[in-house]
């Protein structure tokens, strides 16, 4: 066993500098073996890219099956009389929208990906609505709703697709959510008691209001931002 006389580290008996300092070993006691095999590949390689449509394929097959089997053990095994499997196989299908499609089309613009991604939330509801007969509280909320969540958070998505600063799209973010509260009980509560009743809606709003008020200060004093952008490393 050999160290190295420069910088101390242990050395590999085959090797004839020091991987750390490159100083050359020289001990006559132990000389280096040049026979024994290498405790690191030789040739410097890199990894090949994965293939993302090959990844897409595979995931896409694994989902599928699971959809298949769930469909079979929900048809002729577990509770035949509850279409169980229908949640299972639109949950799967909804997934596949949001992260899987993106592999399939890489190049598919953001938007189309956002109205993609709406329309698959929609007929995931859709099942749901179709399996226990509630058709009046998806056209009449549900829909809304994530027409509402649509509306506001593509709205958010344009505010950021124009390169806005970290700081100005998380300003932006927590005002959308705030927003998008207040409306998502007041749809609530037109439903259910057909009457707007504030509540919960205002309490998260305040919260958020409260983390943008220093957020806006930092955002409109530049020698303060700056300051920030340095002790955070933004």
């Amino acid at each position: 066993m050999s160290y190295c006389v420069n910088c101390g580290v242990e050395l590999d008996a085959t090797a004839s500098v020091c991987p750390l300092c490159q100083t050359p070993v020289c001990n006559p006691r132990c000389p280096v073996n040049r026979e024994a095999p290498l405790p690191f590949p030789g040739n410097r390689q890199e990894v090949a890219p994965v293939s993302r449509k090959e990844l897409a394929l595979v995931l896409t097959t694994l989902m599928a099956a699971a959809s298949a089997s769930c469909g079979v053990m929900n048809l002729f095994f577990f509770f035949p009389s509850v279409a169980w499997s229908a949640y299972v196989t639109g949950a799967l299908a909804m997934v596949w929208v949001w992260g899987i499609l993106p592999l399939f089309m890489p190049k598919l613009a953001p938007y189309k990906r956002f109205v993609a991604d709406l329309l698959a939330t929609a007929a995931y509801v859709a099942i749901i609505a179709a399996t226990v007969n509630g058709w009046q509280w998806y056209v009449q909320l549900a829909l809304p709703i994530i027409a509402l969540a649509g509306i506001i958070f593509g709205g958010y998505g344009i505010f950021i697709w124009n390169k806005h600063s970290l700081l100005s799209g998380s300003i932006a973010f927590i005002g959308c959510c705030a927003v998008f509260l207040l409306l998502l009980e007041l749809l609530l509560d037109l439903w259910i008691h057909e009457a707007y009743q504030p509540g919960w809606s205002v309490v998260t709003c305040g919260v958020c209001v409260s983390l943008m008020l220093p957020l806006l200060v930092i955002r409109w004093r530049p020698a303060l931002r700056e300051e920030v952008r340095k002790r955070f490393h933004l």
